[in-house]
């Protein structure tokens, strides 16, 4: 059954605040999402967008995240270089184990992953190895050069591709499964939506309709 995960600002919450946080954390989820970017004096901060407004800390978000340790965070990475800074701050405060990466991954680092940051889990956006992934999806051929991205995927120590989810039409979800590699569909939100990628058993799903997803899990369960 799929993993679900709590984008930011889910049912109404405020995207990236300390409500979300708390909310997610309390739900059902299995995990949740948040953007980590750099502020101005090079502080850890969760936000979407550069900015000059008062942010939540990353190092606020781990110390909730502590009191939950069933739970993981996907540390949506908003700039090239954090995934160093953001495991030693995770290893400040007990939370490791529970990290996910998603976002700006650096593939250099994560060739090495066992030597940077050994417990993370990642799911790789496309457009990491193919900047323009979605430009050409849409181009004749599509399924043939996502299979030679797939092969790509396949070389490093990732747990799933993570793509928008139009990109999971039946035709791709059985290549993903020919080829070995697991699915994860952002940013899921209507009914409909959640429940066909469900029954298309894709590794993890994001949404910001938390309680739909939730409800229409359980009752796959059931």
């Amino acid at each position: 059954m799929a993993v679900i995960t709590a984008h930011s600002g889910c049912d109404g919450t405020k995207d990236n605040s300390t409500e979300f946080i708390r909310y997610a954390l309390n739900s059902e989820a299995d995990c949740m999402e948040a953007d980590v970017r750099r502020n101005q004096a090079g502080a850890l901060i969760l936000s979407h967008n550069k900015t000059e407004e008062e942010c939540v800390t990353l190092q606020e978000a781990f110390r909730i995240l502590k009191q939950f340790p069933e739970k993981q965070m996907n540390c949506d990475l908003k700039e090239e270089g954090l995934e160093v800074s953001v495991y030693q701050l995770a290893g400040e405060n007990g939370v490791r184990h529970q990290l996910i990466y998603s976002g700006e991954i650096d593939l250099n680092l994560l060739a090495e992953k066992e030597k940077w940051y050994p417990e993370v889990q990642v799911y790789i956006n496309p457009e990491n190895l193919q900047q323009d992934f979605y430009e050409w999806m849409a181009e004749e051929g599509a399924l043939k050069k996502l299979e030679e991205l797939l092969a790509d995927v396949k070389g490093y120590p990732v747990s799933c591709i993570n793509m928008e989810y139009h990109i999971y039409t039946d035709e791709t979800i059985k290549l993903l499964a020919k080829m070995q590699v697991l699915g994860s569909a952002w940013t899921v939100n209507e009914r409909d939506d959640i429940r066909r990628l469900l029954k298309k058993g894709l590794f993890n799903i994001t949404t910001r309709n938390l309680t739909t997803a939730l409800e229409l899990k359980g009752e796959a369960k059931g």
